[in-house]
């Protein structure tokens, strides 16, 4: 066993740990003797091949009681593991995390949170939004917030927070139900991410082959915005795996609030012109022919900048590629943005 990897050995150790467990349950294994696949976060764990199950179904109850107490990834994410669909991960405080809790224990799902505690550091031109946190000073330091795994039960949580802690991006990765190839394109690029801000778009954009529009279910982007459908970097816009995991999430939200669900789709299909310090702008009108027509009204950005500025003098982006586009005022050009850290992501 010496030359095993170590990712495969952690997954065979943990495999014969859940066997022992299971080995009294009347239906651990088939008419054949053969041990049944494990369903929900572990089936994902084991069998790289393993899809989102689909028919699982959220709570209606657990998603009132969360409305308006937590935002809406992060009650979509409650919702999925608290429905053996995945575990979750979340960054709350001290006051979050005990309405959790106590949120948990009448629905019946489990929490586990680390120790140690951190402070989020918000990324410069993304509205508030952090990809990154430092170790707090102190404990209970203002705006301290502990990791937190949500699932629905003790063992997956546990499970989660200890991969996590030991760097098991990859192992860890699986039980939040994200593709193989997506926790690669991840490990691949995290250092050269963690460089800047932490944000993976310029990667999973350099990833994306053919022409824009990409697809709209992956657009992951949105989320600066409100919501979207992933809570992962897929490794593509055009992403099959993605593409499932994605629909699956769309599938059980439709089921559980068909008008919230309407609000994903709506946000989804749309335009981000994405920048890594000047902000992120979205536009709703439709790419046609290279070109975004908008009113200024309808620009959406996540902060006040030289660039949202711009955009609000013009009326209409003509999209020369991955990172360069144009912005004009009926036949005047107003400006051109291009560089490294433009990233024109077309949905619509």
């Amino acid at each position: 066993m010496d030359d095993e990897p170590r990712t495969e050995r952690l997954r065979r150790l943990l495999r014969q740990t859940l066997d022992e467990q299971l080995a009294e349950a009347p239906d651990a294994v088939d008419s054949n003797g053969r041990r049944r696949r494990l369903p929900g976060p572990w089936g994902l764990f084991f069998d790289e091949k393993g899809a989102w199950d689909r028919t699982a179904r959220l709570s209606r109850a657990l998603h009132l009681d969360l409305k308006g107490r937590f935002d809406d990834n992060l009650i979509r994410e409650i919702l999925l593991a608290a429905a053996d669909v995945k575990i979750s991960r979340a960054s709350l405080t001290e006051p979050k995390l005990a309405e959790l809790l106590t949120i948990a224990a009448r629905h019946g799902f489990e929490i586990a949170a680390s120790q140690n505690q951190f402070v989020l550091c918000a990324d410069r031109g993304k509205g508030n939004w952090a990809n990154s946190g430092r170790p707090a000073a102190e404990a209970g330091e203002a705006g301290a917030v502990r990791n937190v795994y949500i699932a629905s039960d003790t063992t997956l949580a546990e499970t989660g927070l200890m991969l996590d802690e030991a760097g098991e991006d990859d192992l860890f990765g699986a039980l939040l139900g994200i593709p193989a190839c997506c926790r690669q394109v991840f490990d691949r690029h995290k250092q050269l991410a963690a460089r800047q801000q932490n944000d993976f778009v310029p990667y999973v954009l350099q990833n994306t082959g053919g022409a824009m529009p990409y697809d709209w279910r992956l657009n992951y982007v949105a989320q600066y915005f409100g919501f979207s459908l992933l809570s992962f970097f897929p490794c593509s816009f055009r992403c099959a795996a993605a593409v499932e995991a994605a629909e699956a999430t769309l599938d059980l939200l439709k089921h559980c609030d068909a008008a919230w669900a309407d609000q994903f789709v709506d946000l989804q299909k749309t335009n981000v012109l994405y920048t890594e310090y000047r902000g992120l702008h979205l536009f709703p009108g439709e790419m046609r022919d290279g070109r975004i027509a908008y009113r200024r009204q309808e620009v959406r950005s996540t902060e006040i900048t030289e660039l949202s500025e711009l955009l609000r003098q013009g009326d209409r982006l003509e999209v020369h590629g991955k990172h360069e586009v144009h912005v004009y005022r009926g036949s005047a050009r107003l400006g051109e943005i291009a560089g490294e850290d433009v990233c024109m992501c077309a949905f619509h």
